[in-house]
């Protein structure tokens, strides 16, 4: 995902290729935005109710996906 794409409110998925493997895959909320445009941090709440830190270019816009996976 670019910085500017990372918006409050949107929904996101962790990349298959985040280090931590129990979060691969999950879906969530941005909350917060810290730092730059170059080095974007984001705080998201996972579906599970947990408050994540990643970078914005661990994640990917989840809006498409979940249309798909609801029809």
């Amino acid at each position: 995902m670019q910085p500017h794409e990372a918006l409050i409110g949107m929904r996101v998925r962790v990349l298959e290729s985040d280090r931590r493997a129990e979060l691969r895959g999950m879906f969530g909320t941005i909350e917060h935005r810290f730092g730059q445009p170059k080095y974007l941090a984001l705080d998201v709440r996972l579906d599970d109710g947990r408050l994540e830190l990643f970078w914005a270019h661990k994640l990917e816009s989840a809006q498409e996906e979940e249309k798909a996976f609801e029809a």
